[in-house]
């Protein structure tokens, strides 16, 4: 499954919608979340916001941001993404805004930098990536970690009316029962988290990254959890790294 489809039920579970603000991807975002059937139900819209006339006019991002930060920074990927939610009326705000290459990098802003930002109500995120493949690949890198922060934010606790929420479990140890297939693929079977035995229901998303493998499972309950495997010469540790109750999994 991929990463746009997994968004869906997500966010539908969760009464969002989404906007995107690109620029170095170019609707890279768009084109992937309206490749699944039924998008409309959750996603807005979208804004290429190529040049910087275009953030200042259709997004709002002032221009002495732009003059002093430059449009590839945190400061102007966040009015980005603060502008795709006002103006397409959304509930989440997602952009990308980066050096694709070939051309175009210098010393202080080399090719494949870019900056991503979420803006959601009362929290506002950004991230920072260096990428080192050609422009296609960064783009299509961008546009990946795009949506992945916003998959990070929706898999967060949903917070209870008027009662204080906890941050999300981070990087704590688990014990894990997992079967390995011969072409080493990863199938999580059941872990131990806090001293309470979960066994796994369904799996959905896995994917690669710096630090290890990242594993999206739901376990008894509906709880969505994220698991980390990391690589180590004498075997393997487990982390949870996310967990989001009463959650719908896509599968």
């Amino acid at each position: 499954m991929t990463l746009e489809e997994t968004l869906g039920p997500l966010l539908k579970a969760r009464r969002l919608t989404l906007a995107a603000a690109e620029s170095c991807t170019g609707g890279l975002i768009g084109h992937r979340l309206t490749g699944v059937p039924g998008s409309s139900e959750y996603f807005l819209g979208g804004i290429i916001s190529y040049s910087n006339a275009a953030k200042e006019r259709l997004l709002g991002v002032p221009a002495e941001t732009l003059r002093t930060f430059g449009a590839v920074s945190e400061e102007t990927a966040r009015a980005m993404a603060r502008g795709a939610r006002r103006a397409l009326g959304a509930d989440l705000g997602v952009a990308v805004t980066g050096v694709a290459g070939p051309g175009g990098g210098t010393p202080e802003k080399p090719v494949g930098l870019t900056w991503l930002a979420l803006s959601a109500p009362g929290i506002e995120e950004a991230q920072c990536h260096l990428w080192n493949g050609d422009r296609e690949a960064n783009k299509a890198s961008s546009a990946e970690a795009a949506l992945k922060l916003v998959e990070a934010y929706l898999l967060r606790p949903e917070p209870a009316a008027g009662v204080p929420q906890p941050e999300a479990e981070q990087m704590e140890p688990a014990e894990v029962e997992a079967r390995f297939g011969v072409m080493g693929e990863i199938t999580v079977l059941s872990f131990s988290w806090r001293g309470h035995l979960h066994a796994v229901a369904s799996q959905g998303r896995q994917w690669r990254a710096a630090d290890g493998w990242h594993f999206v499972v739901m376990a008894s309950g509906e709880r969505v959890f994220e698991l980390l495997y990391t690589e180590l010469a004498a075997g393997g540790a487990w982390q949870v790294t996310k967990m989001a109750g009463g959650r719908q999994l896509a599968a």
